[in-house]
């Protein structure tokens, strides 16, 4: 075969990829509401929410975290459309929170011309389905910095990651902004009854959002706001492009 017989095929593939690529920030998932009053199965495509999060600094460049994730809003339509928008119940009926915590270094200056920057090293989170929508975080008044759960009885483990992977928290003289990958997120059976689609299910988790800034020092409490979308793993892409190659190769003998 001859060298530019694959040449429009692989752009193709190629192509392809690089769209898909792009917009797998987007991929959309079902849900399962009919549990709940008005409930349907609906179609998403990304979570949103707030989180409370509280950073400990040991003095030597390292830094350990526990955080409490809120999603009350889902988007559908490329996150162009909200809750109400795609008929979910969420926020009114049940809400998903996530827990999490992560081990790492800090860096004073920061990356990416920050003024400081965290890399998480190790990390973990666990997504729950708050069925009584109940569900919040306590501060009290002679301790500022950490939190408490409440209303986490009777929830629903739904998902959890062990594997935390590109990460990174970035503080500007404005805010700061994050972004971090989980890999090998796994269903229970609880949350294979609520996401129902695709079967099985995406595999990785991006979540990003902003930060109020703080002082790299001692103990702070941090909150703000957190997106989350479900991605499959990268090598589905491959795959696309593999097959895209192996058709177009198949074609061009036949003709």
């Amino acid at each position: 075969m001859k060298l530019t017989a694959l040449v429009k095929p692989f752009a193709l593939s190629t192509a392809l990829v690089a769209s898909f690529a792009c917009h797998a920030g987007f991929m959309d998932f079902n849900i399962d509401e009919t549990r709940f009053d008005g409930g349907q199965v609906v179609t998403a495509d990304k979570l949103n929410g707030g989180y409370t999060e509280t950073l400990m600094f040991d003095g030597e460049g390292n830094f350990s975290a526990q955080a409490a994730v809120t999603f009350a809003q889902l988007f559908g339509s490329d996150g162009t459309q909200n809750s109400s928008q795609i008929g979910s119940v969420i926020g009114s009926e049940y809400k998903l929170y996530a827990l999490f915590s992560a081990t790492g270094t800090v860096s004073v200056p920061g990356e990416q011309g920050s003024n400081s920057s965290l890399t998480g090293a190790e990390g973990s989170f666990s997504l729950f389905l708050d069925q009584d929508n109940n569900f919040g975080v306590n501060i009290a008044d002679d301790d500022p910095i950490n939190f408490t759960t409440v209303g986490t009885a009777g929830d629903l483990l739904l998902g959890t990651s062990n594997m935390l992977m590109e990460n990174y928290g970035l503080q500007y003289e404005w805010g700061g902004v994050f972004d971090f990958t989980w890999g090998d997120f796994t269903l229970t059976a609880d949350g294979q009854s609520f996401f129902v689609a695709p079967n099985p299910f995406y595999n990785f988790v991006i979540a990003d959002g902003d930060f109020d800034t703080f002082a790299v020092t001692g103990s702070q409490r941090v909150t703000g706001d957190v997106s989350a979308v479900f991605v499959p793993e990268p090598s589905t892409l491959a795959v696309l492009a593999l097959g895209l190659l192996g058709l177009g190769a198949t074609s061009r003998r036949k003709s």
